[in-house]
């Protein structure tokens, strides 16, 4: 669960624009031809009018337009059936942003998992192939919830079929070929929507994508017995032992966060805490690179309780993840996602249970929305898991050595030109492609320059 993770999310953003800043002249593959005098009037033609296309197009308004470096960012709202099935009921606003660069240069669709950044963030991609990005807030989450709140309505069909709209929608303006990328759940949004819409773009890049098999997926706790180094890991249990075992001293140091503005009315603060603490090991590895701490950074058992409780909260994040402004906000959709399509991991606690007053109670079908049927249906992720193994085309699948997720990740067949790659010492984060070692990273830029059918701009050294 990312219910309130911002302070990551934020991490993960800034990490993003530092590795694709700079970009130099070289290409590889692709077809780019130097603009004609003509050419060149027309482009500059159609930058001037793009503002005037963009309002003509039905269920847009414009929130924000401004001139960054080489592109125009926009912020968007888009007009969406909440129930795809019945296009004439219901609608709401659905947040985007946009990039545009040129309207014949290559569009990557990016589908969040969660609320989308207000900041202009681009994907590895995009500024790979020097091309557009729309960025596609997902609904339930931001400013994306229809009025009634019919949490029926938030299931993966519904989500790809936003992403299907906003496709059918601004190709009319965007006619040179589409790819489609997301990083963590915006990577299975990324995979879904190409499962249910399997024409819409020509190649999907997933990053990091998350998905589990189940409430209790096992897959992410054998790994979590096996990643990293052995003295790492045992350092990490013996934080959670003695977290537990100290939580008198610790509990009142999460309380305090109520002058943050935190509150624990619907998970006590004991309770998240012991949570917090569970999915220590998993929170760590899932982060690593990204968040500040490392195993040189995990402190001994006998350290002063508050050190303690700053790396669990760093960490694992209680009150980010289970306050009751986490749960009923971002933690809500989250959650009944989770408990309906997605699936959830297995949090090892059998080392742990001694110490235990709520075993077995961290699931997602226990946690907000409340008075709402949640019944976990395997099938979609199933038929999803069984189609990127024998069908899927042209698909990346990048993740990494370090991350828990990679272990319940898709599998692709390289006979339909789908590749997974594995960052060996990362968790498959934006920037995975561009770090690649040769003769691999020619190769993958190759792929991706002969998907977008547009060269590959190769980052400065």
């Amino acid at each position: 669960m990312l219910a309130g993770h911002g302070q990551l999310r934020g991490v993960a953003g800034m990490l993003a624009v530092v590795m694709l800043a700079a970009c130099g002249d070289s290409t590889v593959g692709g077809r780019e031809q130097a603009p004609s005098g003509e050419t060149q009037s027309q482009t500059r033609a159609v930058v001037d009018d793009i503002r005037t296309r963009l309002e003509a197009l039905p269920g847009v308004t414009i929130l924000g337009d401004e001139h960054i470096a080489d592109f125009r960012f926009f912020t968007l709202d888009f007009e969406q059936p909440a129930d795809h099935r019945n296009p004439q009921g219901e609608k709401f606003l659905q947040r985007m942003t946009l990039f545009h660069r040129s309207v014949t240069a290559p569009m990557v669709i990016d589908t969040e998992g969660a609320e989308i950044f207000a900041e202009p963030i681009a994907a590895e991609p995009v500024d790979l192939l020097k091309g557009n990005q729309v960025t596609v807030e997902h609904r339930f989450y931001g400013t994306s919830v229809p009025a009634s709140r019919d949490w029926r309505l938030l299931d993966v069909w519904q989500s790809a079929a936003d992403a299907h709209r906003v496709v059918e929608v601004f190709k009319t303006i965007y006619g040179a070929r589409w790819l489609s990328t997301g990083v963590f759940r915006g990577g299975t949004a990324a995979i879904l929507h190409r499962y249910f819409f399997p024409n819409d773009v020509q190649g999907t890049l997933a990053y990091a994508e998350r998905h589990s098999l189940g409430l209790r997926d096992g897959r992410a706790a054998h790994f979590l017995a096996h990643v990293g180094d052995a003295t790492c890991r045992e350092r990490l249990k013996a934080v959670q032992r003695a977290a537990l075992e100290r939580r008198a001293e610790l509990t009142p140091l999460l309380e305090a966060q109520v002058s943050w503005g935190f509150t624990f009315e619907t998970v006590p603060a004991d309770k998240a805490l012991e949570f917090g603490v569970v999915r220590l090991p998993f929170n760590f590895w899932q982060y690593m690179g990204l968040a500040p701490y490392s195993c040189a950074s995990i402190p001994e058992p006998t350290a002063p309780a508050q050190t303690l409780f700053d790396f669990v909260d760093m960490v694992a994040g209680p009150a980010y993840l289970f306050s009751d402004q986490a749960l009923l906000t971002s933690g809500e959709p989250e959650s009944y996602q989770t408990a309906t399509e997605l699936g959830a991991p297995l949090y090892p606690e059998l080392e742990l249970l001694p110490l235990l007053r709520y075993p077995g109670q961290q699931v997602p079908t226990l946690l907000p929305p409340v008075g709402v049927t949640k019944v976990y249906n395997p099938l979609p992720m199933l038929k999803v898991e069984l189609w990127t193994r024998l069908h899927a085309k042209q698909v990346l699948i990048l993740d990494g050595a370090l991350s828990p997720w990679s272990a319940s990740a898709f599998g692709v067949d390289a006979r339909n030109d789908s590749y997974r790659l594995v960052d060996p010492e990362g968790i498959g984060f934006y920037g995975a492609l561009t770090a690649l070692e040769e003769p691999r990273r020619t190769f993958f830029f190759n792929r991706l320059a002969e998907w977008a059918g547009a060269p590959v701009h190769i980052p400065s050294p």
